[in-house]
């Protein structure tokens, strides 16, 4: 057997050391997504990040990762402080790493940075992509064209059991001051973390086996970071929401931030305290219009009765000289036919009596049909009006709220301060790298100022 060509295990794996040294002589940038992610009980943290076909998603790389605890406790806060987001599975990351093999250990990337406004860039590409596919879906509305009920007395409330949030919502409700009573119950869930989507999710599935109960569906939880706010710009949490059949009000805590579980929903309010709010106002708003309808109905009712009154006083007006003159000729005939008999008196007078109550009669039906329909129209009349305001006002304040969450969205300054940036090259925007060249120098504007840069070296994709 010929030994000559042949290399011991180790000294292949020196090879490969000496080869990646060559390629890899510093540090470089690299792309790929946390598939996994566990903290070591030193503080080191272990990753494994992958990149995925773009049509299969399925990995056509995999690498190990570490960052040594030195870094980790550094990079980590400022990490999560920039991107709102925790350094978790399922995101993209941008890191500055070292390419090493070790001969027991094998091949890894040693991670010393992470670019945290990758991070945001790619959140808020799949933010948007997120938006359109709703859009695109015809969903994206479905649930704020549910009118919300008059008097939103049930409520099924998805929040977790012990969050501030919740028991600041259900004090307000209980104890608000003008005495309306709720009927409350909660769908326990978690509201931050990797199981959160799952976990709202499988409570609006419980909600909707018992959908007769409820008049209202409020998600609420407590105040908290923005890196907790992940969950809920979730296509699926979203999808569920838009197409829910009863109205769903949210109330997540942030006052600056607008999820995509808001822009869905029926109606956004800012805490779960303010959901509380809007609830009792929905009744307050409710008793005010049943006043003010009782307050018409009882004027347009005297009315109708002061002109039925008017009316029968002036048909007794004019009957009384009437039955003045009959009385006159029949007495004068009366006089005249005396010698005729009595008898024959007596039924004459009994006669005109006839007459005279069936005339009364007639007149008293006519007065009260007359204030019956009259009764009629002005009910009529004022449902229809009731009914075309409160549709109209309703549809209004869903084209309003809509219109704002849309220029807020679009907002330019507002896609700034969310991580993107404006690079140009002589005042003219760029849009691709095959529009510059190395020593060029470019112009980049961030939601806070600008600065201008010369092009090392251009990566095309």
């Amino acid at each position: 057997m010929n030994t000559r060509n042949t290399l011991s295990l180790y000294e292949v794996t020196q090879k490969i050391i000496n080869a990646i040294d060559t390629q890899f002589p510093g540090s470089i940038w690299v792309i790929g997504e946390v598939s996994e992610i566990k903290e070591n009980i030193s503080g080191h943290c272990y990753l494994e990040l992958v990149e995925k076909d773009k049509k299969t998603e399925q990995p056509k790389a995999k690498v190990r990762g570490t960052i040594w605890s030195r870094n980790y406790r550094m990079i980590k806060p400022f990490f999560e402080r920039a991107a709102g987001r925790k350094l978790t599975s399922g995101i993209k990351i941008l890191v500055q790493c070292t390419v090493n093999y070790h001969p027991i250990y094998g091949f890894s990337l040693n991670i010393v940075d992470i670019d945290p406004t990758f991070t945001i860039g790619d959140i808020e590409m799949q933010r948007q992509e997120t938006i359109n596919k709703l859009i695109s879906e015809g969903v994206m509305d479905m649930n704020k064209q549910i009118a919300i009920p008059m008097l939103p007395k049930r409520i099924a409330v998805i929040s977790s059991p012990t969050a501030a949030g919740f028991e600041d919502f259900t004090s307000q409700l209980e104890n608000n001051p003008y005495g309306y009573t709720f009927s409350i119950k909660l769908f326990n869930a978690i509201m931050q973390g990797d199981k959160a989507e799952e976990s709202i999710i499988q409570a609006l599935d419980r909600i909707h086996g018992s959908i007769e109960n409820w008049d209202v569906v409020t998600i609420i939880r407590g105040g908290g970071s923005q890196i907790d706010l992940g969950c809920f710009d979730s296509y699926n949490i979203a999808n569920n929401i838009a197409q829910f059949p009863i109205p769903i009000i949210t109330g997540i805590g942030h006052e600056k931030d607008v999820t995509i579980a808001d822009m869905v929903a029926n109606t956004k309010q800012k805490t779960p305290t303010a959901v509380a709010e809007f609830l009792v106002t929905q009744f307050v708003n409710a008793e005010n219009w049943l006043d003010e309808a009782n307050n018409d109905f009882t004027d347009a009712v005297n009315r109708n009765i002061n002109t039925s009154i008017d009316i029968l006083s002036r048909i007794g007006n004019r009957l009384v000289p009437l039955v003045i003159k009959t009385t006159q000729g029949a007495s004068g005939k009366l006089q005249k036919t005396l010698h005729l008999g009595q008898d024959t008196a007596f039924k004459y007078i009994h006669q005109k009596n006839i007459i005279l109550q069936k005339k009364v009669s007639q007149i008293n039906t006519q007065s009260i049909l007359i204030r019956n329909r009259g009764l009629a129209t002005i009910n009529q009349h004022q449902k229809m009006l009731t009914s075309k305001t409160r549709n109209m006002l309703t549809s209004e304040h869903s084209n309003l709220l809509f219109k704002e969450k849309t220029m807020e969205a679009i907002d330019p300054v507002n896609v700034l301060k969310r991580g993107y940036s404006i690079t140009t090259q002589n005042g003219k925007l760029v849009k691709s790298v095959n529009e510059l060249a190395a020593g060029q120098a470019v112009e980049t504007v961030l939601s806070s100022g600008k600065f201008t840069s010369v092009i090392e070296r251009i990566k095309q994709e």
